[in-house]
């Protein structure tokens, strides 16, 4: 039994326990990141969960977060000279957002992401936004209501967004250094404003208003060539961006009554379960893609009469739709190609998975080619499954 004890203790030994734990009360947990430009440097934001909001029995009357900034030479440098500004050591592990400013995007964000993407302690699983027309600071100033902290705020607001309305696009860390890296594809991201008065987002009085006067609102991708933000797409030019990639998970078309009584007269026919297929081919010497998506969707909306028991009338409806969604498309391809020559959609990936020998001839001219010889087809079929709980409008019952 002493010989059994002994070799227990001895395989103990080895085990040194929590070596590297922390108490929570030696760590100011940061929600929310920003990185603004400055003369010779940076200048970082941090969003910080308050401790007393942390314990439910002792809340507090003040906002829930607080900020700090501070100017560097780098993003390390920053996050260990704040120590100077807050009590407690900067803790990331429970990142939600991470805000770079316009400047910072047209200028390359290569360089502060590989902090990011370097260190062992900071996870990826976080939205990457880009801060329009405001500094990244002015945005995580911005107190919020529903949820209380800010960064929760936006990352359940662009989750949402981006699975409902489908402008939006939720870009995370790993999936933005994948772009960046790849040689077929360059990256987007979502912008976010501030819409109101930026110095008043931050005062108390702001939530405790039914109708805020500051808010964060987001709208509108980043379109990036490298690394570096060159231009956007208006918010049906990003919808159009997302059908192409396949990310549009549910969204709504707004039809137009060919009667029309009233200005506003329209029939919404909701977008779901869509799926995008994209093949690469090469035809005389030119390299060609074609995209075929596919959609179901139901009627969601019908202000003005109109007989949806004629299968011919639910026939022009879906033409219409299809329409609709690949006019968004084509406009989409055609600024990213015209505009900006940038390969956001990762057609050059596909010829890279299918025709790898082909690729490997154009890879090196390839935004060159996406902007001058590539053929983009389109092809939508969307097929109205579902009429709502109604067949035809109680508006065409009362004319009848």
């Amino acid at each position: 039994m002493k010989r059994i004890v002994l070799v227990l203790c001895i395989c103990l030994l080895p085990l040194s326990g929590c070596w590297s734990s922390r108490e929570l009360n030696e760590l100011a947990i940061t929600v929310a990141v920003g990185i603004d430009e400055v003369k010779d440097g940076i200048e970082l934001t941090v969003q910080i969960i308050n401790p007393g909001d942390m314990q439910v029995q002792t809340p507090t009357n003040g906002p829930s977060v607080t900020t700090y900034s501070i100017k560097a030479d780098s993003v390390m440098e920053a996050l260990r000279k704040m120590t100077i500004k807050s009590p407690r050591k900067i803790y990331l592990s429970h990142l939600r957002m991470l805000v770079l400013s316009e400047g910072i995007a047209k200028s390359g964000i290569a360089e502060v992401l590989d902090f990011f993407a370097r260190d062992h302690e900071v996870r990826t699983d976080y939205f990457v936004v880009v801060a329009k027309n405001s500094r990244a600071s002015s945005v995580l100033n911005v107190l919020t209501t529903i949820e209380k902290i800010p960064a929760n705020y936006m990352f359940a607001a662009l989750e949402t967004s981006q699975k409902v309305w489908a402008p939006t696009r939720g870009v995370k860390l790993n999936e933005l250094i994948s772009n960046l890296t790849s040689q077929g594809k360059h990256p987007v991201l979502t912008a976010v404003l501030v819409k109101g008065n930026h110095k008043k987002g931050g005062d108390m009085a702001n939530i405790q208003r039914v109708n805020q006067k500051t808010i964060l609102k987001f709208k509108g991708l980043g379109i990036f060539k490298g690394d570096e933000l060159v231009g956007w797409f208006n918010e049906s030019e990003s919808k159009g961006y997302n059908y192409v990639t396949g990310n549009v998970k549910s969204t709504v078309v707004v039809i137009p009554c060919e009667k029309k009584e009233k200005s506003h007269d329209i029939i919404g026919v909701e977008m779901l379960r869509t799926s995008t297929d994209i093949k690469s081919r090469m035809k005389g010497g030119k390299p060609v893609i074609d995209v075929n998506l596919k959609g179901e969707a139901n009627i969601a909306d019908v202000e003005c009469q109109v007989n949806l028991q004629d299968p011919a009338m639910i026939t022009e409806l879906e033409k219409k739709t299809e329409h609709d969604v690949q006019d968004k498309m084509r406009r989409a391809i055609k600024r990213a190609q015209n505009e900006y020559q940038s390969d956001v959609f990762g057609f050059g990936e596909v010829f890279y998975r299918q025709n790898v020998k082909d690729w490997n001839k154009m890879k090196n001219r390839w935004d060159e080619i996406f902007a001058t010889d590539l053929e983009v087809n389109l092809k939508v079929d969307v097929q109205i499954r579902r009429l709502g709980t109604l067949n035809n409008s109680y508006m065409k019952e009362m004319q009848d």
